[in-house]
């Protein structure tokens, strides 16, 4: 068989209500180029169950402790064998139509890092539609990471950070950006997300966001929140 482009990657503990929507969606991309890995951190409320139902879908199974989702995820990107990844939640949807867009790319222009749009809740009338906006990163999250997909050598030479609990993947992203990588954009959707979650906890979630802009920015941090104000006030003024 040929070497796979794209390792989807889904980590999962105790996802059984939630995880055969996203299967599905997996199962509608499959072909000889994506291969789909499912690190288990030993869930017991039937999700292995559901998993093995799904066997012609699912490359890879590794069910086993881990200490934590950063953990799991840098896990499943060492037993990947396709040249990109893709992190799906196990509540998570790929949406196919611009899902082919995404595979043109990595088949012939091969960035670092291509990012495509998440529609959050319904995808035909979505709460959020989330944009990959990478010069934000100085300032918030703005790369949706069910719509992401990055170079396998890029994430073993820059794994996740297992001491951070919820934006080791904003961690990622801004670390990237600041050393110049360069992040292609897609414009159409290829994931539906649900929220919810340990990046759900909007205060616990600002907090090591903040801690990461501190270790990473360093000197430029107040500047850029000066700017930030700035603009905030001057928008106010306008409206």
């Amino acid at each position: 068989m040929n070497k796979p482009i794209l390792s989807i990657i889904t980590v999962t503990k105790d996802c059984a209500s939630t995880l055969e929507k996203t299967i599905h969606s997996v199962r509608g991309v499959k072909s000889s180029e994506v291969e789909y890995i499912i690190i288990d951190g030993v869930s017991t409320d039937g999700t292995l169950e559901l998993i093995s139902k799904y066997e012609t879908v699912v490359d890879t199974l590794i069910s086993e402790p881990d200490t934590g989702i950063y953990n799991a995820m840098n896990k499943g990107v060492k037993n990947a064998t396709g040249d990109y990844v893709l992190f799906m939640n196990g509540d998570d949807e790929i949406l196919s139509d611009g899902f082919e867009d995404v595979m043109n790319a990595l088949r012939s222009e091969k960035p670092p890092i291509v990012c495509a749009t998440t529609l959050v809740d319904d995808p035909e009338n979505p709460s959020e539609t989330l944009i990959a906006e990478p010069w934000k990163l100085l300032y918030f999250n703005s790369i949706p990471h069910p719509s992401s997909f990055v170079k396998r050598s890029l994430m073993m030479k820059h794994p996740f950070r297992e001491d951070l609990r919820i934006a080791s993947d904003y961690d990622f992203f801004l670390s990237a950006y600041l050393a110049k990588t360069q992040f292609q954009t897609v414009s159409k959707p290829t994931a539906l997300h649900g929220r919810g979650g340990m990046s759900g906890d909007e205060e616990k979630s600002l907090a090591e966001i903040e801690k990461i802009r501190k270790e990473r920015l360093g000197w430029r941090l107040p500047l850029l929140k000066m700017i930030h104000k700035s603009y905030r006030l001057l928008k106010s003024i306008r409206t």
